[in-house]
């Protein structure tokens, strides 16, 4: 399948770029810089633009099947009043009048799934989360929000604390406070799981939570 990538140049980025490859897909990937994916040349087709330029956007989606999203805020120190949701918020525009329906998108326990418990842990990790970056904590939050009331065929993989790493062992899939997750995740296994959703119907217009074993 074809898949149009957002938040290709982040940390998390280029494992889900390299997954995709090894699955067989092709990518089409969105970005600002165009020199920071120089050295995969040939392998993918790259857009250059900004989340508020429709046009580029519809480029990148073109032919596409899914998209994935690995966009979030980017420090502690969040510019603007929630990038993320606007951007996503032109994406999913796009992707309406391209017909393309299928989204995933990496979210966080900011969001709550109606399918959760009650996980202390959780909640007070997204508690502080929340104190020390407030608006990093909203957008996501607001972001998860915007894509579940839409029609779209979408799921949100929530996270924990991420660590590079590549894809190895297996990984945890539930709900927070019915599940036991931990809190940590190897950015390759996120990358496994994220391109893994292209095919699977399970999680759709579900938020899982994800973890290492």
């Amino acid at each position: 399948m074809r898949i149009a990538l957002f938040g290709a140049t982040g940390s998390t980025g280029k494992f889900v770029i390299e997954e995709a490859l090894r699955q067989g897909h092709s990518l089409s990937v969105y970005t600002r810089d165009a020199r920071k994916l120089q050295a995969l040349r040939g392998r993918i087709d790259i857009v250059v633009g900004d989340l508020q330029d429709k046009d580029a956007i519809a480029k990148c989606l073109h032919g596409s099947d899914a998209v994935i999203s690995a966009l979030g805020p980017n420090s502690l120190k969040v510019q603007g009043d929630r990038p993320v949701m606007h951007g996503l918020s032109n994406i999913i525009a796009v992707m309406k009048k391209s017909k393309v329906r299928r989204l995933i998108q990496i979210s966080t326990a900011a969001y709550r799934d109606p399918k959760d418990g009650f996980a202390f842990n959780v909640r007070a990790f997204a508690l502080l989360f929340s104190l020390i970056a407030r608006k990093g904590f909203e957008d996501i939050r607001a972001t998860a929000e915007l894509i579940a009331k839409s029609d779209l065929d979408w799921t949100l993989v929530r996270i924990p604390n991420l660590k590079d790493g590549p894809a190895a062992g297996v990984i945890d899939t539930g709900w927070y406070g019915r599940t036991q997750l931990g809190m940590k995740l190897s950015r390759g296994n996120l990358a496994k799981f994220l391109v893994e959703q292209i095919d699977d119907a399970r999680f759709i217009r579900a938020a899982p939570g994800i973890a290492d074993h």
